[in-house]
């Protein structure tokens, strides 16, 4: 399913009921991808239609996390995108959010909503469980492996034996074996890897919005990369399209 059209959900969700309005949201990008390809996909100007600013996308610099395009007045709600590493491991990812976090926070002095894509999902939830190091209300995850994709499984397989030699053929190269070996943290839940860490840890009393694609009615479109079987804590179904 194309983010913009989990992003439609998980906005309605968010920001149509009152006592859930988001005044800062945080978008965090997922592997593969970057904090502009929110604009590039359609998504912020959805988020636009409710009501919220953009608030320009967030960088790593020298000097620490920078606003690009940071409105000169603060406007009641507001939403930014930011840049991270998202081919590193997840708990790398992890700092450079807390990074931008903090610096959001002394901008906005209040609680923020976070809503994270793909493997930004986890790296928002590795983060609550970590660092924490400002409010947070609320987290949204749009089509997050929360127990892990066996895409990342069989990468594993191609990357680790003679197969390795196809992977470009069988469509894995995007997963092939590097340095940062983020598809370790990603592989299915079990004991001794990353998802099974993640997933024991105490999480803050916060709110948690799962998103992801019902395959039950349309199952010869079935999600391999994020398959209906996530936590089904407050977790809202788009049927399959």
């Amino acid at each position: 399913m194309k983010i913009r059209h989990l992003i439609v959900l998980a906005a309605s969700l968010l920001l149509f009921p009152a006592s859930l309005w988001a005044q800062t949201v945080v978008l965090v990008h997922g592997f593969q991808s970057t904090g502009m390809d929110w604009r590039k996909q359609g998504v912020t100007p959805v988020l636009q239609q409710y009501g919220l600013v953009d608030g320009g996308n967030v960088v790593m610099t020298p000097q620490g996390a920078y606003s690009i395009s940071n409105p000169a007045v603060k406007p009641e709600r507001i939403f930014y995108t930011l840049e991270l590493p998202s081919r590193a491991p997840i708990m790398l990812q992890t700092y450079w959010l807390n990074a931008y976090l903090q610096h959001l926070h002394t901008q906005r002095q209040e609680p923020l909503t976070l809503v994270g894509h793909s493997a930004g999902g986890l790296v928002a939830r590795a983060w609550l469980v970590s660092a924490n190091s400002v409010p947070v209300d609320t987290l949204v995850t749009l089509a997050t492996p929360h127990v892990g994709t066996p895409s990342a499984d069989l990468a594993s397989l191609a990357t680790d034996t003679p197969m390795g030699f196809f992977a470009d053929m069988m469509g894995f190269d995007k997963w092939s074996s590097e340095p940062d070996d983020l598809y370790d943290d990603l592989r299915v839940e079990q004991p001794g890897r990353f998802l099974y860490w993640l997933n024991h840890q105490p999480h803050p009393p916060i709110r948690y919005v799962s998103v992801v694609r019902d395959n039950q009615m349309r199952p010869d479109r079935f999600d391999f990369v994020v398959p209906d079987l996530q936590p089904r804590h407050e977790q809202y179904v788009c049927p399959a399209r």
